[in-house]
């Protein structure tokens, strides 16, 4: 074991030693750009990482609102399948979005879902909030939503499947979170949590009560 450690020291010295006459052989001007390739491969990794990062969490977003749709379109399929007078399909359509009076209580009615499914998940520290109006895009109304949660895959995971499960519909707009910060001992655990934000949309449907005459 001595002998072969031995061999291996003496191995990087002889590699370190050819690096250093390569190096000795160039230019100044050689070694300044070696030394700015070095330095914009040290500053461009953050910028990789990020890249990456940024191109999973839109993955994310675009499987989670796909399986949704086809969730939905499978359940609705096997319904009407089960039901040849059509009634199944009529069902679907009244149960698609959430049905108010008004906005607050569109808002009340999602805000409170959110806040049972965070806490069947799991999902600690959850506050939700509820957009202010909702927004039209061609014939449905939808009104945007943001949980925000203490850092648990697991509870991330459980509130997207509950959600996908709602007859209502839903689409992920935005998802985001932070890692906790490494701790300063190695030996020590990780004080704090990381963090997560999702952003939904959900179809509503406004409708004003008659006012008789």
């Amino acid at each position: 074991m001595q002998a072969r450690w031995i061999a291996f020291l003496a191995s990087a010295r002889a590699q370190a030693g050819v690096l250093r006459a390569r190096l000795d052989r160039t230019t100044r001007r050689e070694r300044l750009l070696l030394g700015g390739l070095a330095l914009a491969a040290f500053l461009y990794a953050p910028v990789a990482t990020l890249d990456w990062r940024t191109q999973q969490e839109e993955a994310f977003i675009e499987a989670t609102t796909d399986r949704a749709s086809a969730r939905l379109a499978l359940a609705s399929a096997r319904r009407v399948a089960a039901d040849p007078t059509g009634q199944a399909a009529f069902d679907d359509m009244n149960s698609w979005g959430f049905e108010a009076s008004n906005i607050e209580v569109a808002r009340v009615r999602i805000e409170q879902r959110l806040v049972e499914t965070a806490a069947a998940a799991n999902l600690a520290n959850a506050r939700v909030t509820t957009d202010e109006e909702a927004e039209t895009e061609g014939p449905l109304q939808w009104l945007g939503a943001q949980v925000q949660a203490d850092l648990s895959w697991s509870g991330v995971f459980g509130v997207m499947d509950a959600v996908a499960g709602w007859p209502e519909g839903f689409r992920v707009t935005s998802f985001a979170y932070r890692l906790p910060p490494p701790p300063l001992n190695p030996d020590m655990p990780v004080s704090a949590p990381g963090s997560v934000t999702i952003e939904m949309a959900f179809p509503v449907e406004i409708s004003e009560p008659e006012v008789s005459s």
